[in-house]
């Protein structure tokens, strides 16, 4: 989860991950793995590993997906956290 909109430092997820490579996940597949369309994900529910940009906790709430595409959740970023498989937070 990034708090600089639209970039994500993929290399550097690889490198956390221990993965060679990390690409975003075309439409299907996110709607194969999630059970939600792009831009719908839901922030907390699923058993995915997750890394968090520590820009995310300067906020007192957070926004985004719900896992409902006509709904937003709004969270603070400490509980985020603690809901979440977080594997990582970066700088």
């Amino acid at each position: 989860m990034s708090g600089d909109r639209g970039h994500v430092d993929l290399d550097e997820v690889a490198s956390i991950l221990g993965c060679n490579k990390v690409k975003l996940a075309e439409a299907r597949d996110v709607e194969k793995v999630t059970g939600c369309t792009i831009g719908s994900v839901s922030m907390v529910g699923h058993n995915l590993p997750c890394v968090v940009d520590k820009r995310l906790f300067q906020y007192t709430s957070i926004y985004g997906g719900s896992g409902e595409e006509t709904c937003t959740l709004k969270i603070n970023p400490n509980a985020l956290e603690k809901v979440n498989r977080v594997v990582a937070t970066l700088d």
